[in-house]
């Protein structure tokens, strides 16, 4: 009897597949609650054949197997009709004891059960309400006709009593209980839902530290300011609050040659950043066989070829890369997909002059055999070159609207005076546009000095 007991209390709190986890509270609530009310009906089996009302003893014993049915139906994961059986079995008891016996007899009182249950349930709160009239009404209609005709069977006003108060025990205990118990399930499910928030919290609070880890390892890869030279560099880098794609470099080829590009990874996360870091380092390298790298066109084509999207979790890239040569002033560059960068100079007149470097290419990984072309500024003066990802101007201002390019452009334009403060001025007021120091996207701008000699 005991193992059958063991299992049968594993079963009550067993989900069957057909319910979610939003059911499970009520579900073990209720296999609780029809096995007191079977033992209740059981219990009243032999209380009436002592009474001597056999009629009622008898309806009991098929009570007491209609409870085991309705158990089982809820193990099985029956949501409507166990309770609409349920509420249908309370009903006849009522009526058949305030018939034969009396109101007095106390046995309407187990009707008051069915609003706990019902609105424990996880029926629609206008099924509840209609269930509960249903039942007040009835509940009226019973006490009205017992009140007017005698009881079929009378019995000594001591039992009577004795059975009236018993009820009145019975359902608050009952009530207790199945209070009791529905707070024991709520606890239970509460404290598993804490132990999965520690989780959660803890795997959230290793995720953030892997994202810092591999920030910082972006940006141990970008490569310092230059501060003397015929040029020079200065730039800034805010990742975005979910790691990014964005990355930039700058080297000399050889004594003549000095290579700029900044590329911008389709997407967000840990993938993105590590193929970001992976084209850098390629480009770092020169790991790219048969290419001059003098050449922007030969590059972006190269990287096209060797970074295909479905490669690499459907993600391709930006780009602008250009090679300035510093005995010819001859800017050679392209872009795949990327924003212009800005080259400022400013003439003997004194007016500052704002050309857009960009080539109308296509991004790069995002088709296979996509043709990328250069193009080639002449650099007459000393001059300045801002390049830049996408984050510095897509971002959400006070007003809703989003800072457009044509308006960043003539921003950094009345903002750029020559020195090494621009990117600084830029950078507060676009926090201040923005009304954060975070931004959605990677803020990522290089700006690189050309002095001819």
């Amino acid at each position: 009897m005991r193992p059958f007991a063991k299992e049968l209390f594993r079963k009550f709190h067993e989900l069957p597949e057909n319910l979610t986890p939003k059911h499970y509270r009520f579900f073990v609530f209720v296999n609780y609650a029809f096995l007191l009310a079977g033992l209740f009906h059981f219990a009243f089996i032999w209380i009436f054949a002592i009474l001597g009302v056999y009629i009622l003893s008898i309806y009991n014993i098929f009570s007491s197997l209609i409870w085991v049915i309705l158990i089982y139906l809820n193990l099985r994961g029956s949501k409507i009709l166990p309770l609409v059986l349920a509420n249908i079995e309370v009903w006849i008891h009522a009526v058949l004891c305030g018939v034969i016996i009396g109101w007095n007899s106390g046995f309407h009182y187990y009707i008051l059960s069915v609003p706990l249950i019902l609105f424990l349930s996880l029926w629609p709160t206008i099924s509840k309400i209609l269930v509960c009239i249903l039942n007040g009404i009835a509940l009226v209609i019973l006490n009205y006709y017992t009140n007017i005709s005698p009881p079929l069977t009378a019995i000594n006003p001591v039992y009577l009593n004795w059975l009236n108060y018993t009820n009145i025990l019975g359902i608050v205990f009952a009530i207790s209980y199945c209070a009791y118990y529905y707070r024991f399930i709520v606890l239970r499910v509460e404290n598993k839902l804490e132990i999965e928030h520690q989780r959660t919290t803890e795997a959230l609070n290793r995720l953030n530290e892997d994202l810092s880890d591999a920030a910082d390892y972006v940006k141990t890869i970008l490569p310092e300011p230059i501060n003397e030279g015929p040029v020079r560099s200065n730039w800034e880098f805010i990742p975005s609050e979910s790691l990014g794609g964005d990355a930039f470099g700058y080297h000399w080829l050889d004594k003549d040659n000095f290579a700029i590009y900044l590329l911008d990874v389709s997407g967000h996360g840990v993938s993105a950043a590590l193929l970001s870091a992976t084209i850098m380092n390629v480009l770092r390298s020169h790991a790219l066989p048969r290419v001059d790298f003098c050449e922007p066109d030969q590059v972006l084509s190269a990287l096209n070829r060797s970074f295909p999207a479905e490669e690499n979790n459907d993600m391709f890239f930006t780009i602008w890369y250009g090679v300035y040569n510093k005995s010819t002033h001859y800017m050679a560059y392209a872009s795949g997909g990327h924003p212009p960068a800005l080259l400022f100079s400013r003439s003997t007149d004194e007016n500052t002059h704002v050309v857009e470097l960009r080539t109308p290419n296509y991004v790069v990984g995002g088709m296979k055999n996509a043709a990328y072309q250069k193009d080639v500024h002449s650099l007459k003066d000393d001059s300045c070159l801002y390049v830049f990802s996408d984050g510095v101007y897509e971002f959400m201002q006070s007003d809703g609207s989003r800072w457009k390019y044509k308006e960043f452009a003539n921003y950094l334009l009345d903002l750029h005076s020559g020195d090494d403060k621009d990117i600084d001025r830029l950078v507060n007021s676009a926090k201040d546009l923005n009304q954060s120091n975070a931004f959605e996207d990677d803020f990522t701008i290089l700006k690189v000095s050309f002095h001819l000699i």
